[in-house]
């Protein structure tokens, strides 16, 4: 069987200690901010980027690093967050950095193998996400998988002195096997 965590590109890890350190400095990118940040930006320092791990013994929240496959570099993080069993859901949550690795397909196939994880291994039947309008490459990423627009959040975000929508987007395990 293949390893649910390894895709063509990247491979799902755990953190290691010098990713906190680049996290630190990546934070100061700003096409990373902005589209990461919903409200008002609180630095952070190298030990609280290790807080953002949580708590690994729960199961509300799956969170990887991402690697280079092949040379095990750190191109950001992905996660499942909000997990219900129950209701076999989930919120996606990525971040490709440092600027220099978007575009080269890292993000597709970050989504592409936690959606694997979360649907043949979580035995999830739907993952959300909730994306700005302007950030038409992630946009572009998360509908060429399967991704569906299911709501606006009209003016729900406040950027450069303008209001912005926020898309909500699901995919089905029954849309993404397609």
């Amino acid at each position: 069987m293949k390893n649910v965590i390894s895709g063509k590109k990247i491979a799902l890890t755990h953190f290691e200690e010098e990713d906190f350190g680049m996290l630190t400095q990546y934070q100061w990118d700003n096409e990373f901010l902005r589209n990461i940040s919903w409200d008002t930006f609180h630095p952070w320092n190298e030990e609280m980027w290790k807080t953002f791990q949580g708590d690994s013994d729960s199961n509300e929240r799956f969170l990887f690093a991402i690697r280079d496959r092949f040379s095990s570099e750190f191109v950001g993080w992905v996660s499942l967050s909000d997990v219900q069993f129950k209701n076999r859901g989930a919120e996606l949550g990525l971040a490709i950095v440092p600027a220099s690795n978007r575009g080269k397909g890292y993000a597709t196939d970050a989504v592409h193998t936690i959606s694997k994880f979360a649907f043949y291994e979580l035995g999830l039947h739907k993952i959300r996400l909730s994306v700005h309008s302007n950030n038409e490459p992630a946009i572009k990423v998360y509908e060429n998988i399967g991704f569906q627009r299911e709501g606006v959040d009209r003016e729900g975000l406040f950027q450069d002195g303008k209001w912005l929508d926020v898309y909500n987007y699901g995919l089905l395990f029954s849309d993404w096997k397609k």
